[in-house]
């Protein structure tokens, strides 16, 4: 489980092949893209604890699935999204409030 702020994996190739450089930019641009709009649904989050998919957050950030799916994998290794709880408070509270039910 996460909770904000979160990262996503970037692609460090160094190298010299203008290709590869620039496919790494695209997909580093991708990442920067898909790390903000998470952060901020993260930041918005009232529930205590959320389940965040890759299709929803696809939609939200203009991101195609693969992509989304692809790059958010480095978040929480999760096939379908990752849950996180909310940011203000502790990973005791957030389970705590959701078992009982409650969104404070």
């Amino acid at each position: 489980m996460k909770t904000y702020p979160i990262y996503v994996a970037r692609n460090h190739y160094r190298g010299s092949d203008p290709k590869k450089k620039a496919k790494a930019a695209a997909e580093n641009r991708d990442a920067a893209t898909l790390e903000n709009y998470v952060n901020q649904l993260l930041l918005d989050q009232k529930a205590p604890i959320s389940v965040y998919g890759w299709m929803e957050i696809s939609r939200g950030c203009g991101l195609p699935y693969e992509t989304v799916a692809r790059l958010g994998y480095s978040i929480d290794g999760g096939s379908n999204g990752f849950t996180a709880w909310r940011h203000d408070m502790s990973y005791e509270a957030a389970m705590e409030a959701h078992t009982n039910g409650s969104n404070s």
